[in-house]
């Protein structure tokens, strides 16, 4: 019956929260009570639903208990699930496949979720596949009050995964199919035994970005003549001309530049100028700016290090595709935020900047490591390096940025 074992289980069901995690909860579920009544956010049992992901996100995080961040990621799934179309397509042929959201529209979808309905096969379906559970657990001598707690929160989580498939079809439904039951228990075995918080953290770091004041900082940056020169002598050009193919096959599918290692560079630049409000970069000033940027992008490494590695790119399927939904991510949230025509005006060149930053950071992270493809994790890594330059733009006025 389960791919797992009963030691997955009972960790998932007997997790503690520490101090932070409790009222982290709390912080969480606010982001659906600034627009719906408690009674509702209850009454769709999200308060259980985020209390079992956040112990899945703890056992994956190898936490011995549920800890501030855990709750954190789990609620940036949890925001993901409730405002995304066609949740059965999470696992295609048995994988976990999140993709990432393109908008978000939370008006109205609670309340339409507690219209969708069940008759008496599909309860039957849901309280035969809990009561297995249950009485496993049972068998193994779990403790009755960990038994409780995952039962009810195993429920929540399958029935609300079964309501957001009814309502997010094509022709949205409003009574739970017997296979969308089949399909919610699927994914809540997946979240138990198989769980990598990797796409977590990655949604969590994007929500973080997604706020007006973080890309209003970003400013049309002007270049000198100067700057060109000086970035066209650089290693960085050197290194994209010595590589054997052309970039266009890459910016069709990424949206970034088809100069995408001079790119990274335009685009830290963007941010460099947020923090320290400049709109023009000068040679002189780029020499600073250089020194950040190989900060960021090497840390304690030597730079050198790509230059004899580098001869070709290549990306894993769902690197590939997981750049290309960022690329399509930025895009949306400015054009909602600002709208097309000042999208156009003003962001039209800053998307393949970002795009190209977060590419030429990644495939360092993949020379790093050196493995022979840009997958998904060293993306990861790349995004996480990303926010946390753009997550400063947040807190930061005009008035202290001098």
């Amino acid at each position: 019956m389960f791919t797992g074992t009963f030691t997955d289980l009972a960790e998932i069901a007997s997790k503690k929260y520490d101090k932070k995690a409790k009222a982290e909860l709390e912080k969480q579920l606010g982001f659906f009570s600034r627009e719906y009544p408690k009674e509702t956010i209850k009454q769709l049992g999200l308060p259980q639903v985020l209390m079992f992901l956040s112990a899945a996100s703890a056992k994956s995080n190898e936490h011995k208990n549920i800890q501030s961040e855990d709750v954190v990621e789990a609620f940036a799934f949890l925001r993901f699930l409730i405002t995304r179309d066609f949740v059965e397509e999470l696992m295609p042929k048995g994988n976990f496949d999140i993709g990432l959201p393109l908008s978000e529209n939370l008006k109205g979808r609670l309340n339409a979720l507690l219209l969708v309905k069940g008759d008496m096969k599909t309860k039957n379906n849901l309280n035969g596949k809990v009561n297995r559970l249950v009485s496993f657990l049972k068998e193994q001598k779990l403790n009755q009050k960990h038994v409780t707690r995952i039962e009810i929160e195993i429920r929540a989580m399958i029935l609300l995964l079964a309501r957001l498939i009814a309502v997010s079809k094509a022709k949205p439904e409003f009574k739970v199919s017997s296979e969308a039951i089949d399909t919610g228990y699927d994914i809540v075995r997946y979240l138990i035994f198989k769980l990598d918080t990797t796409t977590f953290k990655i949604l969590n770091n994007l929500y973080l970005i997604d706020d007006q004041k973080v890309w209003n900082k970003i400013p049309r940056i002007i270049f000198e003549q100067s700057t060109h020169d000086h970035l066209s002598s650089t290693a960085y050009a050197e290194w994209e001309s010595n590589l054997p193919e052309s970039f266009e096959s890459l910016k069709k599918h990424l949206n970034c530049s088809i100069r995408p290692f001079i790119a990274a560079i335009h685009g830290f630049c963007e941010i460099y100028g947020a923090k320290k409000d400049l709109t023009r970069v000068s040679s002189q000033e780029l020499l600073f700016i250089l020194e950040d940027f190989e900060l960021l992008i090497f840390g304690d490494s030597n730079p050198l290090l790509i230059e004899n590695y580098i001869n070709r790119i290549s990306f894993t399927p769902k690197g590939l595709e997981l750049l290309g939904s960022i690329s399509k991510w930025i895009t949306t949230i400015i054009v909602n935020k600002f709208g097309k025509d000042e999208f156009v005006m003003s962001f039209s060149s800053t998307v393949p900047r970002q795009i190209s930053l977060l590419f030429f950071i990644a495939l360092v992270e993949q020379v790093k490591t050196s493995e022979k493809k840009i997958s998904v994790k060293h993306v990861a890594i790349a995004i996480d390096k990303w926010t946390s330059q753009l997550k400063i733009l947040k807190t930061l006025t005009r008035n202290s940025l001098h």
